[in-house]
């Protein structure tokens, strides 16, 4: 799957959602307080933000709507059509331009979201990494939010059959090697003692007859013990990992 695979994400309404849009024709004060609780409840995931912004926004522009509506009808035995504009003017400030700026932000978020969703992307099906420590740091994202953004990419389909384990994206049709009868323990350049895993035994050579010559290993690709991203070493070459630091010998 290639990043340009990804369809663009929106989050639509809900049955939840419209439910508090209906509310709010009908007595907006309590759509209000409920579309403020399912906000508390739902921001936390990346992919709601877009969503509450858009929901918040629209009961406030119904709730100006039932606003001028009341007023219309306050004015039509007095004909107060001065007092009529200048509250109209007062309640669009206080409640129209929020909204106004509430769907703005609706629409920043989903297109944020979806870049992000790109990165998750590319960052695994690409460049290798399954470290959410490494994913979350690349996409200055929390490990909370890359375990709940990624999570919610395998539910959506957005990526391979697969799942999360221990901090590790697993995918079985990547063919990675996530577990290894030898592992140990290094120390990066920041200073932080990690485990890593260093894959299955080769089989051992076959014995070297007198006439044989040692043949010439070329370059071949080699998963960071830090981080799982593959790179290209050439025999007895040092290379330090892109995106760790990490030192990784053939």
């Amino acid at each position: 799957m290639e990043v340009s695979d990804l369809k663009r994400f929106k989050q639509k309404f809900t049955t939840v959602d419209y439910s508090i849009i209906a509310v709010a024709v009908l007595f907006f004060p309590l759509a209000i307080v409920l579309t403020a609780v399912r906000v508390l409840v739902t921001h936390r995931h990346n992919h709601c933000k877009g969503r509450n912004n858009r929901l918040f926004g629209w009961v406030l522009v119904i709730t100006y709507g039932i606003f001028e509506l009341l007023m219309i009808l306050a004015t039509i035995d007095d004909k107060d059509v001065d007092g009529l504009y200048s509250a109209s003017i007062v309640w669009g400030v206080i409640i129209l331009v929020p909204a106004i700026i509430m769907l703005l932000i609706a629409k920043k978020e989903d297109k944020k979201f979806n870049s992000l969703l790109q990165f998750y992307s590319n960052a695994i099906m690409k460049r290798g990494l399954v470290q959410i420590e490494y994913i979350a740091r690349e996409a200055r994202q929390t490990p909370a939010h890359a375990v709940r953004d990624i999570t919610f990419m395998f539910e959506r389909r957005m990526l391979p059959n697969g799942k999360l384990d221990n901090g590790v994206v697993i995918i079985p049709s990547l063919q990675r090697r996530t577990q290894s009868p030898f592992q140990g323990e290094f120390v990066s350049r920041s200073g932080q003692r990690m485990q890593y895993s260093l894959g299955e035994v080769a089989a051992e050579p076959a014995p070297l007859t007198r006439n044989e010559a040692t043949p010439d290993p070329g370059p071949k690709s080699v998963e960071c013990p830090g981080c799982g991203a593959r790179s290209v070493v050439t025999h007895l070459e040092k290379k330090e990992c892109e995106y760790c630091g990490t030192i990784i010998v053939a």
